[in-house]
């Protein structure tokens, strides 16, 4: 498949899984995991899940996870691709959040 770029963002490309860092000027967001009987317990984790059929792309995959687990939306010109994992079929984005450069807003 021909991979359809807006900008920096790959549009086109459907993955099987997604991951997302996030990050400011203080360094990277990392979430901690918190479901004693989910698998790695306790550790640090970046945003990331399985593409599911109902998302037209992976970036739609990428900003719904985002919106799911931080409450954040963000418009799709503020994600960067950073290119795709080819052993795990995964897509890998970036997104720096700084209010004072991009707007962003909270739900």
């Amino acid at each position: 498949m021909k991979e359809t770029f807006v900008k920096q963002v790959c549009l086109s490309r459907k993955a099987k899984y997604i991951m997302t860092f996030i990050y400011n000027a203080y360094g990277p967001w990392m979430s901690i995991r918190t479901d004693q009987k989910k698998e790695m317990y306790g550790l640090h984790q970046s945003l990331g899940r399985g593409v599911e059929p109902k998302n037209s792309n992976s970036l739609e995959a990428a900003l719904r996870e985002l919106r799911e687990e931080t409450g954040l939306r963000l418009y799709y010109s503020r994600t960067k691709w950073i290119g795709n994992d080819e052993k795990f079929d995964c897509n890998i984005y970036t997104i720096e959040l700084d209010i004072r450069k991009n707007p962003q807003w909270i739900e």
